[in-house]
């Protein structure tokens, strides 16, 4: 008998020291997932004050000033007359076939190349 209330006693021992090991673990875990909730807070702070900054940046480039393009020459070459879409980005001479798809209440029409410039059309490859 006595031998049965040793092994009870030296099995709760055991118990004991396994919940005690566990509850040391436990703790263990909940700093470690209290200090990478403090580190996924200082990133959403960074995130922020990044977005932020790109935001400004934007800001700052959306209103940088369009340089208008001047040419000049000296010499008169023969009028030409260049056309571009309405909600487009490049100008063609008015001979050109992609011009020439282009309905006539879409068309705008230019005197000069730096006129086309000036409004922010690029050029088409047929001119040169």
């Amino acid at each position: 008998m006595d031998q049965l209330k040793q092994n009870i006693i030296n099995s709760f021992r055991l118990a004991k020291s396994d919940i005690i090991e566990t509850k040391q673990s436990i703790i263990e875990l909940i700093r470690t997932v209290e200090s990478i909730i403090e580190r996924l807070s200082e990133l959403k702070t960074n995130q922020v004050r990044m977005m932020e900054k790109i935001k400004a940046l934007e800001n700052k480039a959306s209103k940088k000033a369009v340089k208008k393009v001047v040419i000049r020459r000296n010499t008169r070459k023969a009028h030409k007359i260049f056309v571009a879409p309405k909600d487009g980005k490049i100008f063609h001479l008015s001979n050109c076939p992609f011009a020439q798809n282009i309905k006539p209440k879409n068309k705008v029409t230019f005197k000069s190349k730096t006129k086309a410039l000036n409004e922010g059309f690029k050029p088409c490859k047929c001119i040169k």
